[in-house]
């Protein structure tokens, strides 16, 4: 996930970055432009011979009226339009920020849920297994186990027992799920669990957690007796079990 959100990230702004070089690109071109056409105007302009313009019902020896003409200097002026790259700068400008920010956003997403479950984790001891076996007939994998809610946690409600199976080969083969005995553990109860799972393949190596009512996975720790302290999980599942 940490891999999909960093991605995620440096692709909005390398696309960040391109918009940005292509508008200053654009910007140049249209600078360039605009200079090489106020270079051809001024050219014709001094190219241009000076005639004398007459109205045609002008005698001669008459001078033209001149109240409404323009002044000389205003016949070839440019008139100054404001150029629409800086509208369009500023929209890609505007788009790379907000591409920015949701990345950011997003990655820091990302990483809440996993502070939460890490306090969460912290301030509820996790279940303790205290025994765990397996038998294998009829092609039926039968799990049994006891989990205790340690004395120190809060009281846990419709808490399931879920197993994962695997083949020699490691490739993972089904699952089964099962509700604990007691449907609330009060601080100190101990309950057992039986898991049933179909499979007809030779299983190698399965792998026991435990659920919440909403689906989110129960911290435990394995305090079966013989297990080294090496071999505790606190991940949310037991070692692997051959």
């Amino acid at each position: 996930m940490d891999l999909v959100l960093v991605s995620i990230t440096a692709v909005s702004l390398v696309l960040a970055i391109a918009m940005g070089v292509i508008v200053l690109k654009l910007l140049r071109e249209e600078r360039l432009r605009s200079e090489a056409r106020a270079v051809l105007l001024a050219a014709a302009t001094a190219s241009e011979p000076s005639l004398e313009l007459r109205p045609a019902s002008t005698r001669p020896g008459t001078k033209p009226r001149l109240d409404n003409a323009a002044p000389a200097g205003e016949l070839f002026a440019v008139a100054e339009t404001e150029s629409p790259w800086l509208r369009r700068a500023g929209v890609a400008a505007a788009l790379a920020v907000f591409v920015a920010a949701a990345a950011f956003a997003l990655t820091r997403g990302g990483t809440q849920p996993a502070d939460g479950t890490n306090a969460a984790i912290a301030q509820h001891p996790p279940l303790e297994l205290l025994a765990l076996d397996h038998v294998q007939q009829n092609g039926v994998l039968t799990i049994t186990g006891t989990v205790r809610n340690p004395s120190t946690a809060p009281p846990a409600a419709q808490v399931a027992a879920s197993a994962f199976l695997f083949a020699p080969d490691g490739t993972f083969l089904t699952s089964g799920r099962a509700a604990l005995d007691y449907a609330t553990l009060a601080p100190g109860d101990q309950s057992q669990f039986v898991i049933n799972v179909p499979v007809t393949r030779p299983v190698s190596r399965y792998r026991v957690g435990f659920r919440g009512a909403d689906g989110q996975v129960v911290a435990h720790v394995d305090r079966r007796a013989g297990e080294s302290a090496s071999n505790a999980g606190s991940s949310g599942s037991t070692p692997w079990v051959r």
